[in-house]
């Protein structure tokens, strides 16, 4: 008989879709934005590319133990950090109900703390170290295979969400920022094929999807490869907003404009010069501002990844950056508290400097300051988020972001495809028969708002599953 192989992600209270981007804040405004993960990139590269795998994503309690009804021979569970405990609540069933071999991937299994509660961790892409364990054929790194997968975006203010595919044209990060995990975790950046990007982007065209959100940790970072990838977009008239940073972007703006660019997803990490210097981020001040500047004159849309409390930032000088911020036009600011990850430059630094105050792997989410900060109090620090997230998130500023979309269709002049792309084609009607419960539930996702539930006290709230196993880190000092 055939093994059976299930991978999945972390149970959650609303399944079928990940938690809202754009309401992890809990925004009150009554005009808000929708962002959701309808699949799980991660598990749909690996069931495409390893022979034998079976995927669930984003699942309910309910799904999980659904799932786990039939005998499985190997489950496996791609969590962050701050899932770590709902992730052993899921290995304790599992092994409950009589799985031998519970596997860990993705960032959490990165955390060495974890280990002991599995029989194989993976870390990186984990299409060739899967396909090695299970004694299968996986092609080389250049011949994987890029799955059609799909998000939804849109607002509370219209009844239905657009779909967009998503997109890997690269993977990996040359840069080293000390905060970031990416580098080492992954390994040497690499391309993704142009045959089979051309192919899931032909998949995307026919399927009626005109929009592609590429999840490169930084695109544009292989020039030729860029311009040929670029060129493939424009071929499939697909409008396409990438994770990218500043300085390639304000760099490379024109052009791909031209190629159907409408939007950008940005590290500006911070504001403070001194703050950007500790981070390694090698980045100027002056470049995210000038970006920023001509974004606005052209009505693209911004989502601005900003992190507080690095060990130079005062309650003072955070306020004064948010309130700077807040002018530059940015649609969508992720305000993070700065966490020190494992197997981080800054987790070094922290931990000889200051010390760690938290081990509680669950709150290491970037809502809490887990740290000794020389200036700041995890009180203090967790108000100024709270108030940063509601400086930036407002009716007014949603209002202006839908208008960039439908009125200037994401360029300098009022355009009318603005209102037409919003429609859906007939051609694309059954992928969103297909997605039905993921786009209902990203809906309820947002009128909710992400919770910390991946938070001990949340988790008490939440009752899924049975009690679990606690981990936490050593404090040190």
């Amino acid at each position: 008989m055939p093994r059976r192989i299930l991978f999945t992600s972390p149970v959650q209270p609303i399944g079928g879709c990940s938690p809202d981007v754009y309401s992890w804040n809990k925004s009150t405004s009554n005009i808000k934005l929708i962002m959701s993960f309808i699949n799980h990139p991660g598990l749909c590269f690996l069931k495409a590319n390893v022979p034998g795998v079976e995927i669930l994503e984003y699942p309910t309690w309910n799904d999980f133990e659904a799932a786990l009804k039939e005998p499985v021979d190997i489950l496996g569970i791609s969590f962050y950090i701050n899932e770590s405990e709902i992730a052993l609540r899921m290995v304790r069933y599992a092994r409950s109900r009589g799985v031998k071999e519970v596997w860990a991937g993705n960032y959490g299994a990165y955390s060495p703390e974890v280990a002991k509660y599995f029989d194989r961790v993976v870390t990186g892409w984990g299409e060739a170290p899967a396909a090695a364990a299970l004694g299968v054929s996986s092609g080389a790194h250049s011949e994987i295979i890029h799955p059609p997968m799909y998000g939804c975006m849109g607002t509370n203010v219209f009844p239905y969400l657009t779909l967009h595919g998503f997109l890997y044209t690269s993977r990996g990060c040359p840069y080293t920022c000390t905060f970031c995990q990416t580098p080492d975790f992954y390994g040497e950046a690499a391309t993704v094929s142009l045959e089979t990007i051309d192919r899931v982007l032909w998949t995307y065209s026919k399927q009626g999807i005109a929009t592609a959100n590429i999840l490169d940790e930084n695109f544009g970072i292989f020039p030729r490869h860029t311009r040929e990838v670029i060129g493939l977009l424009k071929k499939y008239r697909m409008r396409w907003i990438p994770l990218c940073r500043a300085d390639l972007l304000l760099k490379h703006l024109d052009e791909w404009k031209e190629h159907g660019l409408f939007g950008a997803h940005i590290g500006v990490e911070t504001l403070n010069p001194a703050s950007l210097k500790g981070s390694d981020k090698k980045l100027q001040r002056g470049t995210t501002v000038e970006l920023l500047r001509l974004m606005r004159k052209n009505h693209l849309i911004v989502q601005a990844f900003y992190i507080i409390g690095f060990e130079e930032d005062t309650v003072e000088s955070i306020r004064q950056d948010i309130e700077e911020l807040a002018t530059l036009d940015v649609d969508i600011a992720q305000v993070q508290i700065v966490t020190p990850y494992p197997r981080t430059v800054l987790r070094d630094v922290i931990d000889q400097r200051y010390g760690i105050l938290d081990g509680n792997l669950s709150r290491y989410n970037s809502r809490n300051l887990v740290w000794k900060h020389p200036n700041i109090e995890p009180r203090e620090i967790k108000e100024l988020q709270q108030w940063a997230h509601a400086k930036l998130f407002t009716s007014a500023r949603a209002l202006k972001t839908i208008s960039k979309m439908l009125i200037f269709d994401c360029t300098e002049r009022v355009a009318i495809k603005g209102v037409t792309r919003m429609a859906r084609s007939r051609k694309s009607l059954r992928l969103y028969r297909v997605n039905r419960r993921g786009l209902r539930n990203a809906k309820a996702w947002a009128k909710r708002g992400w919770d910390a539930y991946d938070e001990i006290e949340q988790e008490r709230k939440l009752s899924v599953g049975p009690g679990t196993m606690r981990l936490t880190q050593p404090k040190t000092s």
